[in-house]
């Protein structure tokens, strides 16, 4: 989700604000030692169908590139856990199991972890695979997932995983927000958007590159009419000048609100407000948005 404004700017950058809180994928999984559930390696092995414990991981052959998901890939690659936690839905007990995987010497800058996730439920003293997708989305970098993963509530009995992907890069910096949400035995990447921009290592504000930045705050709203949470990004804070040929005159000011709804499994936009973003014009063009 990462486009050049310019020859030097690269025009993606996202922040989450309040609706959500950093929890480290260290804690959670602290948290949920307190509680009996299958075990990681069971839970990898009903996964993968197999598991190394002294390597702690397990082997698998996935799609390298993000736009090749969700079809089979080629590549063997090597797959470990990343987060795991308990949630109940609908009052039942579920242990949810987030994996990274990574091919063969995979160090490079842009070389983001295939995101997987498993959600298992409890019946009497047996645990079931309910839903599973080994190949969600990319995330993180240099051959490293990013750790900024938690557990949320998108309605009343219902539970997914937000992660939070900070990156950057020529001066920028660069946070995405993804929702993974079960659905009918998958697991769907049901929201992906840039919550923040700015670009404070490569602006100069005595002239060249104004310096700005813009963040949106995320809401969960109750919705009677559904059991999933409808969500509002509200957009704040200065961007881009919309022409280069307007550059010199500084940083414009932007705002906006987006309402989104679930349906069939995603996060589809309701209604949009206000100003767009450079990245936001990138992202309406590839999700048809208006």
């Amino acid at each position: 989700m990462r486009t050049r404004y310019s020859s030097t700017l690269l025009a993606a950058v996202l922040i989450l604000a309040s609706g959500f809180h950093k929890q480290s994928a260290e804690t959670s999984q602290e948290q949920s030692k307190t509680s009996e559930g299958p075990g990681i390696a069971q839970a990898m092995k009903m996964f993968y169908g197999n598991y190394d414990v002294e390597k702690r991981a397990s082997v698998t052959s996935l799609p390298k590139e993000k736009t090749s998901l969700p079809e089979a890939g080629e590549e063997q690659m090597t797959v470990r856990p990343l987060f795991h936690a308990f949630s109940s839905e609908a009052g039942a007990r579920s242990f949810v199991l987030v994996t990274y995987a990574v091919p063969p010497d995979y160090t490079c800058h842009g070389c983001a972890p295939l995101i997987g996730m498993a959600v298992f439920s409890q019946r009497g003293l047996e645990w079931t695979m309910d839903a599973s997708n080994r190949a969600i989305t990319t995330s993180g970098g240099w051959g490293e997932p990013s750790t900024d993963i938690k557990l949320v509530q998108i309605g009343p009995n219902r539970h997914g995983v937000q992660i939070i992907d900070v990156g950057g890069g020529q001066g920028e910096t660069t946070t995405v927000l993804n929702l993974l949400i079960p659905w009918n035995g998958t697991v769907n990447l049901a929201l992906e958007r840039v919550i923040a921009d700015n670009d404070e290592g490569a602006c100069y504000p005595e002239g060249g590159l104004p310096c700005y930045e813009n963040q949106r705050t995320v809401t969960f709203i109750p919705n009677e009419k559904t059991e999933f949470y409808n969500l509002e990004l509200k957009l704040t804070g200065t961007d881009l000048p919309v022409s280069t040929a307007d550059i010199s005159k500084g940083a414009r000011i932007v705002s906006g609100l987006e309402s989104l709804k679930f349906e069939n499994g995603k996060y589809v936009q309701v209604s949009r407000q206000g100003d767009l973003t450079t990245e936001d014009l990138y992202v309406a063009k590839q999700e048809g948005l208006k």
